[in-house]
């Protein structure tokens, strides 16, 4: 069985695709998340990855997974290809997420975004000393936006899409009171308002 303690998210996401669901995950990585889906949960997956070295990791694992950059669209898939379209730990990274959420919703009947909450506490007293938010400068990483749970709410009321399901985590823990401030992450299940 795959690791997938490294990221808080992975075990919130695999909890919510039911058993041999078809799963695209977009911006899927060495395919980690993709290969514990097809384990326990026996799921029809399929990945795109714009790194050449993750590609080649996915190819290794046996996952079906194209290399390409999701920004550019997806739009050689139908209208809900899929049960569920991932976008994990991904949305911060994107110059604009608003197409990629659209897309996501029109090829799948759910999408599942996760993403760090730039208002957890930490992160607030983190920028409050100086330190800023996200990567240092020196670090090399590529440019991260912060996102916060009522951004996150926004951005979807703008995109018509609904929320299905939320879960928020601090370390292995749900969070269920506070969670603006005391999330570390943010997990969503989105559906298009109208649609099943």
């Amino acid at each position: 069985m795959t690791d997938v303690t490294q990221r808080l998210d992975l075990e919130a996401i695999v909890d919510f695709v039911p058993e041999g669901s078809k799963v695209l995950d977009l911006g899927c990585g060495n395919g980690i998340l993709l290969e514990e889906l097809v384990q326990r949960k026996h799921v029809e997956a399929r990945g795109v990855e714009i790194d050449e070295d993750d590609v080649r990791a996915c190819i290794t694992r046996g996952l079906s997974v194209r290399h390409g950059n999701i920004e550019e669209g997806i739009a050689d898939y139908r209208d809900d290809a899929f049960d569920y379209v991932i976008l994990s730990q991904t949305l911060a990274y994107l110059n604009r997420p608003a197409p990629v959420v659209k897309e996501m919703l029109r090829v799948g009947r759910h999408a599942i975004v996760s993403f760090d909450n730039a208002g957890y506490w930490r992160e607030r007293l983190r920028a409050l000393s100086g330190r800023g938010t996200g990567f240092t400068l020196a670090s090399g990483e590529p440019r991260v936006r912060a996102i916060t749970l009522d951004q996150f709410l926004e951005f979807c009321n703008r995109l018509n899409a609904r929320i299905e399901q939320a879960v928020f985590l601090s370390g292995r823990q749900p969070i269920r009171t506070l969670p603006k401030l005391r999330a570390e992450v943010a997990v969503y299940v989105l559906a298009r308002n109208g649609g099943a």
